[in-house]
């Protein structure tokens, strides 16, 4: 680490250590900071060939739990959307819990420690990789390039991408990942399949167990979590050019967790495994009119009073319980975010 590093980190310490920022806290209006995750495991590094970086041990998540339960004030995202609207005042440092894409671990890891420490969460599911106790397709990709012995891919496009050296497998994984997010359905599905069966890669390690189960996201409801859509298949909805099937993304997500988990769905996620944008005009329409109420983004920050609910900012935490709290006061400051 560099000594300028070095220094930034103890300025961001001694700001929050000493509580500086609350100062200013008081003099500033009140946003909500949605801290955005995905999976959290006892052992991340067991899965560390198919989800990668997205994974959280359990241990640090417990750890930036009790940070939050001690120090600032989590709230469901109801409570979130009725301040957007201007209907509710909220406590000063405002935090919504929200998980990304149905990980099992986040009903058997997660769940049970945001219940100890009264936490509420959101949990965004793929509909099609719960129905079919399927992983997203990203996730089998990255298994795929990580663990063929192929020295070579060839592509979509007749073009052909070395695999030899981890540099060329990350090339080649971002280009199939960048193609594979226009596509929805069988059409996606049928890439994915092509890819396995040319880079000769078997199933996933424990693949049928990766994903949430229906019952499991009954019980997430019935603890009092709320449940949101994250699609069908997880495309980039910004770059799926067919109307009808855009649409079909949107509304039989809805319909089929709403059929499943017997009540309404009103929450959604974009899904934003690569490329930019991951949400548009066009998308935020479409979720207003199949009456969804509030949409999540992967776009950094947080979100005040007169925000839109349909393209609400997150935050990213990190590992370290410091670099939690910096990345939350910079939110409530309303201090631009890397993302």
């Amino acid at each position: 680490m560099s000594a300028h590093s070095t220094a930034q980190n103890w300025i961001k310490r001694s700001l929050i250590a000493t509580r500086a920022l609350d100062v200013i806290h008081r003099l500033q209006r009140t946003r909500v900071a949605v801290l955005m995750y995905h999976s959290v495991m006892e052992e991340p590094e067991r899965h560390a060939t198919t989800l990668g970086n997205i994974i959280i041990s359990a241990k640090n998540f417990r750890r930036q739990m009790e940070v939050l339960a001690r120090d600032y004030n989590p709230l469901s995202l109801n409570d979130a959307l009725q301040f957007i609207q201007g209907h509710k005042q909220l406590p000063a440092k405002p935090v919504v819990v929200t998980f990304d894409d149905g990980y099992r671990d986040n009903a058997e890891v997660a769940a049970p420690i945001l219940n100890q420490l009264d936490i509420p969460g959101v949990f965004y599911v793929t509909v099609s990789s719960i129905d079919r106790a399927m992983p997203p397709w990203v996730a089998k990709l990255r298994y795929a390039f990580s663990t063929t012995g192929k020295g070579a891919w060839g592509g979509f496009n007749g073009d052909v991408y070395p695999l030899a050296t981890s540099g060329g497998r990350e090339r080649a994984f971002t280009i199939a990942l960048e193609h594979c997010a226009c596509l929805t359905g069988r059409i996606q599905e049928g890439f994915v399949a092509e890819v396995e069966r040319e880079l000769e890669t078997g199933a996933m390690p424990e693949e049928s167990q990766l994903m949430m189960t229906w019952q499991q996201t009954r019980k997430l409801i019935d603890e009092g979590h709320i449940v949101g859509s994250h699609t069908m298949s997880h495309p980039n909805l910004a770059h799926v050019q067919d109307d009808l099937e855009l649409r079909s993304e949107l509304e039989e997500s809805k319909r089929r967790l709403e059929q499943k988990l017997d009540s309404p769905v009103i929450h959604f996620s974009y899904p934003c495994p690569v490329l930019q944008p991951h949400w548009s005009a066009r998308t935020v329409e479409l979720c207003r009119q199949l009456g969804y109420s509030t949409a999540v983004t992967t776009d950094p920050g947080a979100v005040s009073e007169g925000d839109d609910p349909l393209t609400m900012h997150r935050v990213r935490p990190t590992r370290d319980i410091d670099g939690l709290r910096w990345n939350l006061e910079c939110a409530f400051l309303g201090r631009p975010l890397s993302k």
